[in-house]
Formats: C-alpha cells, structure tokens, sequence
C-alpha cells in the first residue's frame, strides 16, 4: 500500500472505500456496453452518507456552536503536529476552551496510524469522558478519529474491528473538520490503519464509522503548498471519475461524481497556478467532499489498484500516481465508457471529448501541475513491474469493479507505458 504524502496541513493519504466492499448491496453489475455504468436499480442497494454536512468559509469556527447545540458538553480534538504548527489547530482548541467545551487533545497522529496509536488514543479519549471526539486534519487524523471513538466506547482493540462490518454499532459521536481537499475521508465509512506487526495496511469497513457531522471550510486549505494541493485535487478528481465509471455506482454516487467534477473541473489548474484564489479553493474542497460521498457509494476501480503495489514499493505520494496514471486507464477502459466519459467532459468543461480525447486531457492536467515531473523522477526497475502487474490485477476489490477487466498483462503494459523504468 501506498505511502501517504505527508504536508504541513495533514496526510493525503490512499482511499479503500466502495460499494464493492459490500457487493450483496449492489445488486449485480451493470452492463458494460450499455451507457450508464452503475448497479442494477431493480436488485436493490443502498447508501452511506454524512448524518449532517457543514460546509463554507469559516464554518470550522463553529465548532463549539454545533458541540453545545448537539448537547455535546466535552469534546476531544485529534489532530497532527503538521496541523498544529500550521497554526490551524490552536484557534479550533481556543474556541472550544472559550465555550467550556474542550476536555482533551491530541496531536500525536502519524501517517496511516498504526494500530496501536488508535489504542491508545482511544484509551486517552475514554479517560476524559467525552461524549464527542473530533478529527481536525488529513485522512489519517480522520481515519485515526473514526475508529478511536468507536474503540473508545464499544471496547475491544482497533484489530478486532479490522474487516468489513464488524462495528456491531456506533461509536461515540464524531466531527470531522479536513484540512485538506483530497481525500474525502470524512465522507466515507472506511478507515487505513497499519499492523505494525504483520508489516501491512488494513482496513475498518462500516458504515457506523460514518461522522455525525462534516465540516468542509476551505479557508483550512489556503495554505496548503503548490505539490500537496496538486496531488490531493487530482486524486480527488480521480476519485469523481472512477466512482462515475465503476460498474457498481448507485445512481446517487454518479450524481455526486458529476456534480464534483463540475466544481472541480474549472478549478483544479486555477488553484495550482494562483494558490491565492479562494473561489478555487472553495471549488476544490467542495468537489473533495463530493467525490468522497460519490466513490463511498461506488468504488474507487483501476487506477487505485495499480496505484497500490507501486506506492508501497516507492513510496511516491499517492494522488502523483493516481493523477498520472489516469490517462492510460481511462485509454484501457474507452471502449466501455464513451457516453460516460463525454458526460464528464462535459461537466469538467472540457467539452464532449472523444474517450482518447479525454484521456489525452487527463494526461495534460497531470503534466501542467506538475505531477508527470515528479513521477519521472522516480526510475522503476524493471524486476519490479510483473510482481506489480501481478499484484495489482490480484485485487479484485478495485478490479472488478473497472468497466474492462484489467489482466496481470494489461498491468504490466500500463506500468511501463507511464513510468520511467530502467535498471
């Protein structure tokens, strides 16, 4: 699994979401010729959204307003050092603190948390008595903040609840505030953990991990550097793309895919050349947040599978590989998706372009914000492309849910026709 890429402003950090984690919940595939790739509507799924959405310019000052208005009377704030010493942490503890509210901190999250961080986090949390925790950064400071309170009041470790639906229930209350606009977690019902132990990533799937509240204020994301704000939106936009395409979409994901891709689609370029524009910004984080939403109820496909094996190798941040490989995905999955991907060229205001016409212009963002250039320096070997490929084409989470079926030899062509390898 991927390495996350650490910024000042939180951990962008890899998604594991989706409808085809539940699949007796989509139905049956939808077809792979037709126009619309989605569940069949008539076998029945379902759909895991936010209980309640804030979103705007300052809304994260309203913490401690939406805390006491909810009867929540002590509250614990989970965050990051890279958070903190972005000076975004203080004023949310302050206002908090102002209104008798705050009862514990901490800013001890590490990318993808280990399994024994949460613990004790979660032990921190049930010793100050809360009765809400809220996560205030990256996808790691949301995900740790998921999974501690529900830790902290149903008990048990955070490896017995590692799997697909083993909450039995809801945790305590949660209130997740992203610092960046890439990731989505706080939107989703999926947390990425590390087994220190085994020496590998895992994941806690329910949808009981779902915040009772999310609060998208892009003034968080201002600062943000020109590389992070890069990498997270183009992995977002990537997330709105595979969440439109995947052939397990509930009809609401492909809404929200659409609508992400219409708020991010003018701004994405805007934001990485004039990191000052705020109505970029705005764009930006609200687009995030939607894709989010979409590919909870959809599934992430092809472009994060191969994603996977070469960040765990590499260590290359995570939206440089999904934003580079876009393109070449998109080219192998053209012969299903031409109606879908006009669809979305349209609604990114890029016009009802051909499918290689689409994939030429995913290739042209990745280059024009700078992504291509920090892909390329990184040499693959080449005795590291077939166990990849192979990898890769392995995980049928991702896979199967792709428009094409995506081989261990389609795979390997797709790696070395984007990255440099030598050696």
């Amino acid at each position: 699994m991927p390495a996350p890429a650490a910024g000042l402003f939180g951990t962008i950090r890899p998604c594991l979401c989706g409808a085809s984690l539940f699949p007796e919940r989509g139905g049956r595939y939808g077809s792979r010729t037709g126009r619309i790739h989605m569940v069949d509507i008539h076998q029945g799924y379902e759909n895991h959204l936010p209980r309640r959405v804030i979103t705007g310019r300052g809304a994260s000052g309203r913490l401690a307003e939406i805390c006491l208005g909810r009867g929540w009377n002590r509250a614990f704030v989970v965050s990051d050092r890279g958070v903190e010493s972005a000076g975004l942490l203080a004023p949310v503890a302050a206002s908090l603190q102002a209104a008798g509210v705050l009862a514990g901190a901490s800013a001890d999250i590490t990318p993808e948390p280990p399994l024994t961080d949460v613990a004790r986090l979660a032990d921190q949390i049930r010793a100050a008595g809360v009765d809400v925790v809220i996560g205030l950064g990256g996808g790691s400071v949301m995900d740790a903040t998921k999974v501690a309170a529900l830790v902290a009041l149903r008990g048990g470790g955070p490896a017995d609840y590692v799997g697909i639906g083993k909450a039995g229930g809801r945790g305590l209350p949660t209130i997740l505030v992203p610092t960046t606009a890439g990731t989505g977690s706080e939107a989703t019902f999926v947390a990425i953990l590390t087994d220190t132990a085994a020496g590998m990533k895992v994941g806690v799937v329910d949808p009981a991990l779902l915040a009772d509240v999310a609060i998208v204020d892009p003034a968080l994301t201002d600062g943000l550097p020109p590389a992070v704000t890069a990498a997270a939106g183009m992995d977002a936009l990537v997330h709105a793309i595979e969440a439109f395409i995947a052939r397990v979409a509930t009809p609401i994901a492909r809404g929200l895919a659409l609508e992400a891709a219409r708020q991010m689609g003018p701004a994405l370029e805007r934001v990485c050349r004039h990191p000052g524009d705020e109505e970029a910004r705005d764009r930006m984080a609200l687009g995030s947040h939607l894709a989010g939403m979409a590919f909870a109820n959809a599934s992430c496909c092809a472009v994060h599978a191969l994603a996977l094996p070469l960040g765990g190798r590499f260590h290359i941040p995570h939206g440089v590989i999904t934003g580079c490989f876009a393109g070449e995905l998109m080219r192998h999955n053209a012969p299903a998706c031409a109606a879908d991907f006009a669809a979305l060229g349209t609604a990114l205001a890029w016009g009802a372009l051909e499918p290689h016409a689409f994939a030429d212009r995913l290739d042209a963002t990745a280059r024009d914000i700078g992504l291509r250039a920090a892909l390329d320096r990184v040499v693959v070997p080449t005795a590291d492309i077939a166990p990849m490929a192979s990898v890769a084409a392995s995980n049928r989470r991702l896979i199967d849910p792709n428009p094409v079926p995506v081989t261990a030899a389609d795979a390997e062509r797709i790696y070395r026709a984007v990255l440099q390898v030598g050696g």
